[in-house]
């Protein structure tokens, strides 16, 4: 018969009932700290009063808040679905003034460099061969005229992408304003061949879509 050390047993026993007994408690303690933590969020967020009404933003020059922005580009593939891609280095500024938008003004710079598709092989060859970074080595979009309708902010301006300038149209929602800081969600579309990027059409759809998250901050 087989021997049974039965201390080695007995401490086996007790430290998986001892597992048993402090799974809950920790558990227990997780539960109570995460609902601490969505007390306080809540609070703040409360706090902070957020309006969506465009017109009490504090007029002033505002910075680009990188962190909280993110620019993506989208087009047809094959008839068959939205291929998407990604730029990760944004910068740019907005002068805005709620009572009188016509002053205000935005402007906005992408490196190309940054294209993200999630294939970094194809995203140094959509750079180099389709958007020539080596000659055109930013995007930028400057506007022209800025309206306040309800919420929505129509901003006319310059896009200049691949060494041609043409006017987009940007169709924007004030998303808030919350103390110092204000965020929006944008839309613009364009054909591409207009830039001379007309490669693989109609395989891949001429007409790109831009949409842009962004937060801005007070300086």
């Amino acid at each position: 018969m087989p021997v049974v050390n039965v201390k080695l047993v007995t401490m086996r026993n007790a430290a998986f009932a001892a597992l048993l007994v402090a799974a809950p408690i920790a558990m227990a303690t997780q539960r109570d700290r995460s609902s601490a933590e969505d007390v306080t969020a809540a609070t703040q967020y409360k706090s902070l009063n957020v309006s969506t009404n465009p017109k009490v933003v504090a007029a002033g020059e505002y910075k680009l808040d990188p962190h909280h922005t993110s620019v993506t580009a989208k087009l047809v593939h094959m008839g068959l679905s939205h291929y998407t891609l990604r730029f990760d280095a944004v910068s740019g500024r907005f002068a805005f003034d709620p009572h009188h938008a016509a002053a205000s003004d935005v402007e906005i710079s992408i490196d190309p460099k940054s294209v993200d598709t999630g294939d970094q092989v194809f995203d140094k060859k959509i750079a180099s061969k389709y958007f020539e970074t080596d000659k055109y080595p930013s995007l930028t979009f400057n506007s022209a005229t800025v309206k306040i309708v309800g919420n929505h902010i129509l901003v006319d301006g310059v896009l200049d992408f691949h060494g041609v300038k043409k006017p987009v149209a940007l169709n924007v929602t004030h998303l808030g304003f919350a103390q110092s800081r204000m965020g929006f969600s944008g839309e613009a579309t364009f054909k591409r061949s207009e830039f001379g990027v007309g490669e693989w059409i109609p395989l891949e759809a001429d007409e790109v879509t831009i949409l842009v998250e962004a937060e801005f901050v007070k300086t």
